[in-house]
């Protein structure tokens, strides 16, 4: 009796694939189907396929809603990001753009904790008490070799050994990086911004807005070599 049954089930669901709007031209049917729940009480086709669709449209609807919130937030993102880039553009002292810098990404983008080093001992005098000076073969930037080189920004965590080199004693409350070089494989230097959020940076996410800025600050240190310099960088 059970594999008549199962034969039979096999037939129907075979007839309604091969002849979808049978139900459709038979709405009378739809009426009169019930499906059972685990709970026991029973519903009719209709009501099944209308809870269905809600449950459907909710989800898109959430999807929708998220996709709107990150939208708005990328264009505000991109907006101050805007506007700290005319006010940048406007500093003619290499130590008032690096406080400028500092402030505006601790105050107006949510940074808890900025450092900035720069390889070149001259360059990070002129920009301020704010910025380390540290020269680039100095053994503690090696263990950085393998970012620079790759040229490109770093979103995660590293090693307790990096992670109180650049942070210091704040390197406990940071739980999650981004590294940017500056320059060409990070010929100036680079620039670490630290977050207690454990999820606002991680490996794979965009990072426009960082090589946007990354772009910003690298220009600002090009056109502090001389002419010659430049040429032959």
């Amino acid at each position: 009796m059970s594999d008549d049954r199962t034969s039979l089930k096999d037939v129907v669901a075979s007839y309604l694939k091969k002849y979808p709007d049978f139900l459709v031209e038979n709405p009378e049917l739809l009426e009169t189907l019930e499906i059972h729940h685990s709970s026991g009480a029973a519903v009719s086709l209709i009501e099944k396929q209308v809870e269905q669709l809600r449950a459907a449209n909710d989800d898109l609807n959430q999807q929708l809603s998220y996709l709107i919130r990150v939208a708005t937030e990328n264009e505000q993102l991109m907006s101050r990001l805007h506007r700290l880039t005319l006010e940048l553009m406007a500093i003619d002292s290499r130590s008032e753009f690096f406080t400028h810098l500092g402030g505006a990404l601790l105050n107006d983008f949510n940074t808890d904790i900025l450092q900035i080093c720069l390889f070149d001992p001259e360059l990070a005098e002129d920009a301020g008490e704010d910025v380390l000076s540290i020269a680039s073969d100095d053994p503690r930037i090696e263990s950085f070799k393998d970012l620079l080189d790759k040229g490109d920004t770093f979103c995660g965590r590293l090693g307790e050994q990096r992670m109180d080199f650049l942070f210091g004693s704040k390197a406990r409350w940071v739980q999650s990086m981004a590294l940017m070089p500056l320059g060409e494989n990070g010929k100036y230097g680079l620039m670490a911004i630290g977050s207690s959020d454990q999820n606002r940076f991680f490996p794979g996410m965009g990072t426009l807005f960082l090589d946007l800025l990354t772009d910003v600050i690298s220009t600002n240190l090009s056109n502090a070599q001389p002419q010659e310099q430049r040429r032959t960088a």
